[in-house]
This record gives structure tokens, C-alpha cells and sequence, in this order.
């Protein structure tokens, strides 16, 4: 009996770090009038992800990096743009999603983190003609894939040519080990030949308690080497 009680925890244990260990997810979907284009939809394990394509009403270009090629917990959705052909009419509406999943929480168990944002919107061609582009990130302590939990930032342009937010700081709660981060872009375009291009980031900004200790170390590390060059 005790040979299977055993051998139960040894799996346990082994499935509990194999899901703390998981390689964090870089993942990329587009949703045009809300419609999922599923043949843009792509993710990749190695920290850096470029894809491009074309929707009903649209042309995607979209370059991100997240861990390892960043250091955690960055999620990086560096270069995003979008186009309208020559068959465009009406007015429609493009959503874009940037997702990274199996981001370790140095703070589990309640404790805040800090993370900041920014944003820029480039209105590169006939941008009278893109009414508007919102840029929002969000955290999920639950770690799922695209999930809109806990939003950190936003900020909406309406105008061009240029737009750039400041850096906007926010604390958010991360109580599990494993958490996820998650950009959306929506954009609006009411004619044809118009482009947009679009970026956002999340970083964590170091702690000032982390800060203050290595700053007492190094001190007493001083400390000590003049010690002993004095001895």
C-alpha cells in the first residue's frame, strides 16, 4: 500500500513540475468583423513570432518576442500593420491578439507585482480614413491563453501621423505560479488605401525592495574588500 501512495505522489509531483516548467507560449490570432481568421492564427515556443496575411477586408503584417527571447515577463507586439485594398467599402473593423502563456510569477502568493506599458500608433496612409485604434494589455492569473481578466493599460488614438503613450506603470495581483499576458489591438478603417501601424509592450518594472537589497550587498561587499585590503 505504502508502495502506491508512493508511487501516486511521484507522479503528482513530476506532472506539477512538468506544468511549472512548461516553455512559455507565443500565440497570434485575428478576428475580422468579429469573424476569427483561422488561417492567421499562429504560435510558436521560441520567443519570437512574424506572420502575415490577408483577411476579407484587410492585409496583416504582425512581429512579436516574448520569453526566452526577452527576459520574462516581457510580451513585446513591436510591429502591427494593417492595410486596406482597393475593393475596400464601408467601414469594418479589425481586431488583432497577442497572448503568452506559462509566464512565472515571481510573486505568487499574493503579492504585487509591478508592470508597465506602452503604446504607439503610426497613421501611415490616409489615416482620415482610420477612424480610431485601441490598444489595451491585459494579466491572467489563471493563466489562459488570449484571456482579458485583469486589464493593466489602454489607450485609444483617433488621429495621426504619430501617437505614443507614455510609460504606464500599474500593480496587479499574481497569486498562481503560472500566469499569462495578453495585447489587443483593434483598429477601424472607413476607406480603401489606408494604413495603420501599431505597437504596445508589457514589462516588469523592478521592485524598489529587490533594488535596495542588491544595493546593501554591494555596500557590504565594499565594506569588505576595504577590510581586508586595511588588515
Amino acid at each position: 500500500m505504502r508502495k502506491y501512495l508512493f508511487a501516486a505522489l511521484g507522479l503528482i509531483g513530476l506532472s506539477m513540475a512538468g506544468a511549472a516548467q512548461a516553455a512559455p507560449t507565443l500565440s497570434f490570432r485575428v478576428y475580422d468583423d468579429n469573424n476569427l481568421v483561422g488561417g492567421l492564427s499562429t504560435s510558436t515556443t521560441t520567443g519570437s513570432l512574424s506572420t502575415s496575411g490577408q483577411t476579407t477586408n484587410f492585409g496583416v503584417s504582425a512581429g512579436a518576442f516574448g520569453t526566452p527571447f526577452v527576459d520574462s515577463p516581457s510580451l513585446l507586439a513591436q510591429t502591427t500593420t494593417i492595410s486596406t485594398g482597393d475593393n475596400f467599402t464601408g467601414t469594418h473593423t479589425i481586431r488583432v491578439e497577442f497572448t503568452q502563456t506559462d509566464l512565472t510569477s515571481a510573486s505568487a502568493g499574493g503579492l504585487l507585482a509591478a508592470l508597465a506599458s506602452t503604446f504607439t500608433a503610426n497613421f501611415l496612409v490616409n489615416g482620415q480614413d482610420v477612424s480610431n485604434v485601441t490598444l489595451t494589455n491585459y494579466v491572467d492569473n489563471n493563466n489562459g491563453a488570449f484571456a482579458r481578466t485583469t486589464q493593466i493599460a489602454t489607450q485609444t488614438y483617433t488621429s495621426g501621423p504619430t501617437n505614443a503613450s507614455p510609460e504606464i506603470l500599474a500593480n496587479v495581483s499574481l497569486t498562481n505560479a503560472l500566469f499569462s499576458e495578453t495585447v489587443v489591438i483593434t483598429a477601424t478603417f472607413t476607406g480603401r488605401g489606408a494604413g495603420l501601424q501599431s505597437s504596445a509592450q508589457i514589462v516588469r518594472v523592478p521592485e524598489p525592495v529587490s533594488l535596495a537589497l542588491m544595493g546593501t550587498a554591494l555596500l557590504g561587499f565594499g565594506f569588505v574588500r576595504r577590510a581586508r585590503k586595511q588588515g
